[in-house]
């Protein structure tokens, strides 16, 4: 009797620990908090409206948070499972020790899977990055809309940031969210990609949108001390407010261009359902391609096996008439 089979998708693996699942779900939680004060810190510290109360929170917060992400990681290079070599599991926990939102898509040293809210534990590859995109789609379009009113507060001036602090305030906020949304899914997919750096080359605007304001930030705090823009004399050409500034110019820049890529993605997706099936049938030329390729090794493969069974069986033959 056949036993009975379930389908499953190729990203589900097996069952997790229960106590890892629930720890993976509160450090996510915390991961998720981290970024959201990071944005914070990122989007008002260049800002000559920030109060040094609100630095001192958002810098307390992220202090705070930071050694919870360092514990994981040296517990899980500890208890890493045989398939994660030391090397690796290493190289994972430094991830999340250095930048403590990637643990929002982190590949678990203990599992070598990826834990997602709503998704569970996920063999990352090809089929989790699919459903990824799926899942991402509809939300990072409404995100790429949010960003036409702010651009229009933005330019239009309709209240000056510098006579309104709460106005500035809500601005600043405003564009956080948005870079937080884009920064969410940059984090998740580019660790459940097969390759982080063949996404980060196909996905470049993503990684100057997110990458962008945190170089603003950097910039503007450190532009007096850094010794290669004193060498530049760029530190004296521009001051910290006229980089602010120019940083955030490119910021929304880049999150217009995300937008306009929205778009695109939309017109895409309409031709694709609709009366363009161009890059459908080569997806199914691609598969057709593949498959040949496999049966044309398995014909090869027949081949010498027929070709060896053809010569055991006459000496076969011989035996058997003899004993005869």
């Amino acid at each position: 009797m056949t036993p009975a089979t379930t389908d499953r998708p190729d990203d589900m693996p097996g069952p997790a620990p229960v106590s890892e699942t629930r720890l993976s779900a509160v450090m996510f939680a915390l991961a998720f908090a981290y970024l959201l004060v990071l944005a914070g810190l990122i989007h008002r510290a260049p800002q000559s409206t920030v109060s040094p109360l609100e630095l001192e929170l958002m810098y307390g917060a992220l202090l705070v948070l930071w050694p919870a992400f360092v514990i994981e990681a040296g517990v899980a290079v500890i208890r890493r499972v045989p398939t994660v070599s030391l090397r690796t599991a290493v190289l994972r926990g430094l991830l999340v020790v250095l930048i403590p939102s990637m643990r929002l898509g982190w590949v678990h040293p203990t599992t070598d899977q990826v834990w997602l809210p709503w998704l569970g534990w996920r063999k990352p590859g090809k089929a989790l990055l699919k459903r990824l995109d799926r899942a991402f789609g509809g939300p990072m379009l409404l995100f790429a809309f949010l960003i036409l009113p702010v651009l229009v507060m933005e330019y239009v001036n309709l209240v000056k940031t510098d006579t309104s602090p709460a106005f500035s305030l809500a601005l600043d906020l405003s564009i956080a969210l948005i870079w937080v949304a884009f920064a969410l899914e940059f984090v998740i997919k580019v660790q459940a990609a097969p390759s982080a750096l063949g996404y980060m080359k196909d996905r470049w605007l993503d990684l100057a949108i997110v990458g962008l304001p945190t170089l603003e930030y950097v910039l503007t705090r450190w532009v007096d001390a850094a010794p290669l823009l004193r060498l530049l004399r760029l530190g004296r050409a521009v001051g910290p407010q006229q980089l602010g500034t120019m940083g955030k110019a490119y910021r929304l820049r880049g999150l217009m261009t995300k937008g306009w890529h929205a778009f695109l993605l939309l017109e895409g997706m309409a031709r694709l359902t609709g009366n363009s099936p161009e890059k459908r049938l080569r997806k199914i030329d691609e598969q057709i391609a593949e498959l040949e390729e496999q049966m044309a090794d398995l014909r090869v493969e027949a081949d010498d096996l027929r070709k060896k069974i053809a010569a055991k069986a006459p000496v076969g033959g011989q035996q058997a008439v003899g004993s005869g």
